[in-house]
């Protein structure tokens, strides 16, 4: 049988898709292109008719533009021209290349599977086919597209993989939403699991969004007017009896005081809700760093310029983008609708499922022993997930995603890896111990540890780390051959594997993405700032000329790739 390439007509990524957030003002993807040079040779290029030209400047482009953070798009143009003038070979490399910075592309992934299938390499082209259903399934149609154009791309792409397969296609599963008095509340299962309801109590999850009691405050809301916007204050904090305020400066120099009714967060960083007449949370623009002991507009750090929920002096108009039940609630409280929630902060039946029945003998819903790995990050990622489309459904909740090429930059370092840590999910799907080794996050973490004040990741192996690898891998890595270091913290898995790279809360975290190795081409192609590197995270003082040399040495390629399609 010969399989026809699947995506022929399609443009994965349109032009005029927006790359914000939507918490300014609406961005296209060509917008975030700084250079005009580079922003007018991409609009040639993808807007080229003639597939050969087209080809052409897609290499023009790639000569002149090496660090481009458009080179996933780029690469994939020159895949689609060289699939359709029937130049497989040229379009494999392309389309690997694409997949390198943005793996998840079912357009690319799916005409491979074809390619490879027509070629006889039966066990690739499966593995593409299965990969192929998995994003379809996972990700929404791309936004600025012919609607009627991605159905048919969407139908040839699954009929394809199918076949590949030699499956017929399966029914979709739904999730229809639960009723109110399905759930129990977190109360009921202290009864019967008295001990490990004691340990969540102590942890973030539960104490994510609180009424405010003095002992859990942790804003000096005294020092408020240090913080400064444009050498201005726009705040000003006070507390009386347990009751605190904050006063917020429009552009006008008139101020509005708002009572704090919730904390929401407890570990590093902690935002504050106030009750609107209407009943409804509005989050409040500025919030207290427990690492930095600062106020901050947290906001204005992460949102594009002119966000409008960063503006202090106009927070008074209570709109949507500070709303609490329209961007926090899904994640942030339990069991939350359109009404409100049943219960603030993180409760046991986000994670375990509505235990109403199980509370009155009913064997449980779910368990996460009995679940396949795929199964259990899919709870997780319902608020670790930051590509997640919250929208209402029953549990276990299995959200589509946006796609990732319709976000910000901001998100991504130019290599491709994931920069922000509310990727955590998505960096994690593409480690090579999830999606061949089987690991969830439950290989590493304990969603509610004894030790949960002094352990605020929830490590199962906080003491040591290499624990966490052991459970897979074997005692030899450990030792000097594979570590190159004698002692300390360079023979630690995680130091070498999961840097600390990804942006979090005015701190680094570790990746997700769990490198294979450290490597020396990203870094000299797009510099350290890029394409962070573990070695050179340590030996600061040090060139990636010296990073080569030392990888050569270990026997390592200098232009071997951060992941292999």
């Amino acid at each position: 049988m010969k399989y026809l390439f699947p995506f022929f007509l399609f443009f994965a990524q349109e032009l005029d898709v927006a790359g914000g957030n939507g918490y300014g003002d609406a961005r296209t993807v060509l917008d975030q292109v700084e250079d005009p040079l580079e922003r007018r040779a991409f609009e040639e290029l993808y807007r080229e008719e003639d597939l050969v030209v087209r080809r052409t400047k897609v290499s023009a482009f790639l000569q002149r533009f090496p660090t481009s953070w458009l080179l996933a798009q780029v690469y994939e143009a020159g895949a689609r021209a060289s699939f359709e003038l029937d130049d497989q070979a040229t379009g494999l490399y392309y389309a690997k290349e694409s997949l390198k910075f943005l793996p998840e592309n079912p357009l690319l992934t799916g005409t491979m599977a074809a390619v490879l299938a027509n070629r006889g390499d039966r066990r690739r082209a499966r593995e593409l086919a299965s990969e192929t259903l998995r994003h379809l399934d996972r990700f929404r149609s791309p936004a600025g597209g012919n609607t009627r154009q991605w159905r048919a791309a969407e139908e040839r792409l699954r009929g394809t993989a199918h076949r590949i397969l030699g499956q017929a296609p399966a029914a979709r599963a739904t999730h229809p939403k639960n009723r109110t008095d399905e759930f129990a509340g977190s109360a009921t299962c202290q009864r019967c699991h008295k001990e490990q309801w004691e340990a969540w109590r102590s942890t973030g999850m539960a104490n994510m969004l609180r009424p405010v009691e003095a002992d859990r405050v942790m804003g000096d809301f005294s020092r408020l007017e240090e913080y400064r916007e444009g050498g201005a204050t726009p705040a000003k904090g006070s507390h009386s009896e347990g009751k605190y305020f904050l006063d917020l400066r429009r552009r006008d120099g008139r101020a509005d005081r708002f009572a704090v009714d919730y904390t929401i967060g407890s570990k590093w960083q902690q935002a504050y809700a106030t009750k609107a007449p209407n009943g409804e949370l509005h989050v409040l623009p500025v919030q207290f760093n427990r690492l930095t002991s600062t106020w901050i507009n947290y906001w204005r750090m992460i949102d594009p310029p002119n966000s409008a929920r960063s503006e202090a002096g106009d927070f008074h108009r209570l709109r949507e983008v500070t709303s609490y039940q329209k961007n926090c609630a899904a994640c942030h409280t339990s069991q939350s609708s359109e009404k409100g929630f049943l219960e603030p902060g993180v409760n046991c039946e986000m994670c375990h499922g509505p235990g109403a029945a199980h509370a009155k003998g009913a064997p449980a819903s779910w368990s996460f022993k009995k679940v396949n790995h795929r199964d259990y990050v899919e709870v997780c990622a319902q608020c670790h997930a930051q590509s997640a489309i919250r929208e209402a459904q029953g549990f276990p909740p299995r959200y589509q995603r946006r796609p990732y090429s319709e976000f910000s930059r901001k998100a991504f370092y130019r290599d491709g890896r994931f920069r922000e840590t509310t990727f955590i999910i998505e960096a994690f799907e593409r480690s090579a111990c999830f999606q061949k080794g089987e690991a969830h996050c439950g290989h590493c973490h304990n969603p509610h540890p004894r030790d949960a004040g002094s352990n605020p990741t929830s490590l199962k192996f906080a003491p040591d780390s290499d624990q966490m690898c052991l459970q897979c891998h074997q005692t030899r890595y450990q030792e000097e051959g594979h570590t190159h270091h004698g002692a300390g913290e360079a023979t630690r898995c995680v130091n070498c594997h999961m840097p600390k790279i990804m942006n979090s809360l005015l701190f680094l975290a570790r990746t997700h993405e769990i490198d294979d190795l450290p490597q020396a081409e990203p870094v000299q192609r797009f510099g350290r700032q890029e394409s962070p590197n573990a070695c050179l995270s340590c030996h600061a003082d040090r060139d990636d000329h010296w990073l080569a040399r030392s990888l050569q040495a270990w026997g390592r390629p200098a232009g071997q790739s951060l992941r292999k399609p």
